[in-house]
């Protein structure tokens, strides 16, 4: 493993076989982060095979070769692992928790509304339709009393004498409401197309957004630990203390520098990483509420649809009758006609409120959004815990890929502690 990491951390081989084993270190690096770009590319930016093939290939072949010619290349891809580790790498993962619960959630919470105002339309339409085909009735009834009063011989000749017509036309109507469902249907499949496909494109544009900063932010601290000797130059190592005792004879660090130099092995960390985990633990918190703000709006709209709809299918149906009763009399002058005409009808009809046809099942939350959610969430805080090492071990890599800046640093270091126990205690460092 030393011959191996040696091989692949110097600017260049002095051997042919250090040389092949170069080689064969980068094709693996470069084919395995390909193969995570594709899966991830496939699996979850929803990207199709065609297009992942032809992004991962080419950013196979690219890097290959940057891997294998330029050594600070090499540096920053290895930088980039343990960055993963830090507040970029936990940037990526809460993002993609937000993610995953708004494309999940908003879908499903429009899906809900569509189907609920998809059945209050289907029975508002299958009571305008009742009330419509509600006419009838009473052109029954004035059908029947017209037939009675025809009847009669003085009144029978007479069509003007009684002429009471209902002029509602139901097919158009009918026509009408069709056309205003159908318009409120496309109007709701285009919203919630429209909202899966936003979801879709924030997804993939804010996953290459985090992916350039992570880099970004390993050629930051790439270009700082070897532009500033004070960058990141916090760190108790073993070449410091062998410095130190060879110098001085005297290993003992000032009392400043013992609060301030932490070891790259220890588990004790300095007030300014316990900071920075604060302020991750505060961020972590505060994507884990917005996560589970989605993710209850999705379980309270389905309840709250599914109790109005239960309430509004327990409505009875209307029941309704119209009762004609005419009795007509004839008299003469003289006496009394016998001929008597008598009506007495009940005429029903129901207007149904919500009808089996206009009833559609509300699609529940699914728990597996719940479950990936609360993984990805415990995952970073995992993460923020290892934070403190991962750090470490990003100033690891860059030492063991520039040592002779490494040395320049480790001088640095020296030069201040021997200055500060030179100086009074309680004296500011220059």
């Amino acid at each position: 493993m030393p011959f191996v990491w040696n091989a692949y951390s110097k600017p260049c081989p002095s051997s042919a076989f250090e040389m092949l084993t170069l080689i064969l270190l980068c094709v693996l690096i470069s084919s395995t982060i390909s193969t995570l770009l594709f899966v991830w590319m496939v699996f979850s930016l929803a990207y199709t095979h065609f297009v992942a093939g032809i992004v991962t290939g080419v950013s196979a072949c690219v890097m290959l070769v940057l891997l294998i010619l330029v050594h600070p290349v090499r540096c920053v891809v290895t930088v980039t692992v343990p960055s993963l580790g830090t507040k970029q790498g936990r940037k990526i993962i809460l993002s993609t928790a937000l993610l995953y619960a708004i494309t999940s959630c908003v879908p499903n919470i429009t899906n809900n509304m569509a189907r609920s105002l998809h059945m209050m339309k289907c029975s508002a339409g299958n009571i305008t339709h009742s009330m419509l085909e509600s006419s009838n009735v009473p052109k029954a009834a004035l059908r029947d009393i017209r037939n009675n009063l025809a009847a009669l011989p003085s009144i029978g000749s007479r069509d003007y004498f009684f002429n009471l017509e209902s002029d509602v036309d139901v097919k158009d109507m009918e026509k009408r409401l069709s056309q205003v469902s159908e318009s409120v249907k496309a109007d709701l499949a285009l919203l919630h197309s429209t909202v899966s496909q936003i979801s879709q494109i924030v997804k993939k544009i804010i996953a290459a957004l985090f992916v350039v900063l992570m880099i970004g932010s390993s050629v930051v601290y790439v270009n700082g630990y070897l532009t500033h000797i004070k960058h990141d130059n916090v760190y108790q190592s073993h070449q410091l203390m062998e410095a130190l005792q060879r110098v001085s004879g005297d290993v003992t660090l000032p009392r400043s520098y013992k609060k301030k130099l932490v070891k790259t092995s220890g588990a004790r960390m300095s007030a300014r990483e316990v900071k920075r985990g604060l302020w991750g633990l505060l961020a972590l918190l505060i994507y884990a509420l917005m996560c589970g703000i989605m993710l209850g709006l999705d379980h309270f709209v389905y309840r709250s649809l599914q109790s109005l709809l239960a309430w509004a299918s327990d409505i009875p149906d209307i029941q309704a009758t119209v009762h004609v009763q005419m009795t007509i009399k004839g008299t003469y002058i003289g006496f009394i006609n016998h001929n008597i005409q008598q009506l007495n009808e009940y005429y029903p009809y129901t207007v149904l409120m919500l009808p089996p046809g206009c009833v559609q099942s509300l699609s529940a939350p699914e728990h597996s959004v719940l479950t990936s959610v609360c993984t990805f969430l415990t995952i970073a805080f995992f993460m923020l815990l290892m934070e403190v090492f991962a750090r470490r071990l990003r100033r690891k890599v860059c030492a063991s890929f520039y040592r002779r800046r490494e040395e320049q640093r480790t001088q640095y270091l020296l030069w201040k502690i021997l200055d500060k126990r030179e100086r009074p205690e309680g004296s500011d460092d220059s």
